[in-house]
């Protein structure tokens, strides 16, 4: 069954979230953060959070936001409703994901990566050399990767918070992991590209070092 709900995003690249059975989404540029129902669509309850806010994601009961037009992202408690953190990142982060006990944000605003432990808000920047507009991030198995056009991917170990490798080259935007692969678009080709992660992994080497785009 097809059903189309009347809520949507209110600005490009803006995502949306799943956790403690409810759909989250930033409903307008005001930071209107809705949790709606999956089931017929209903905006069951709307919190805020700070204009210019854009991309959320869910990790142990906590719905975390990135402030695209600023420097921090923010966490919501998701039965109170309200602002249990507000934490520092590198500029303009729009995308981010969870996995190892943290929240990683990827910052446009000048080509950072940025951990925040879930726990104790801790943070960790990790320089990508990555600016620019778009891109994308995904956690897998220990690992973050993200991509950015013209480096279309970047793999960062999250136990060590440490660029292992990097692919420089056309192509670049969004990326998700599954089925023992990496899925990457081009955005100005129009393609997806699927990359087994076993041979991607074995053109890592244990230091940071460009490698043609595949």
């Amino acid at each position: 069954m097809t059903s189309v709900y009347p809520v949507g995003p209110p600005a490009e690249e803006g995502g949306i979230a799943y956790g403690a059975g409810s759909i989250w989404l930033i409903v307008d540029k005001l930071g209107s953060l809705a949790r709606i129902s999956p089931d017929n669509g209903a905006v069951l309850d709307t919190f805020h959070v700070p204009a210019g806010s854009y991309n959320p994601a869910f990790l142990d009961g906590t719905v975390w936001v990135t402030h695209a037009d600023g420097s921090d992202v923010t966490g919501i408690d998701v039965v109170s409703g309200k602002t249990i953190a507000t934490v520092a990142t590198g500029p303009n982060p729009r995308f981010l994901t969870v996995g190892a006990g943290a929240i990683w944000t990827l910052n446009p605003g000048d080509g950072t990566l940025t951990r925040v432990d879930s726990l104790k808000r801790q943070t960790a920047t990790i320089s990508l050399g990555t600016p620019g507009h778009g891109g994308d991030i995904a956690f897998s198995d220990g690992k973050i990767w993200t991509s950015m056009a013209k480096v279309p991917l970047s793999l960062i170990d999250a136990r060590l918070n440490r660029l292992v490798c990097q692919w420089a080259g056309p192509g670049g935007d969004a990326l998700n992991i599954g089925h023992a692969s990496l899925w990457l678009t081009d955005y100005h080709a129009g393609t997806i590209e699927r990359l087994a992660l076993k041979d991607v992994l074995a053109h890592c080497s244990d230091s940071p070092q460009a490698h043609p785009a595949q």
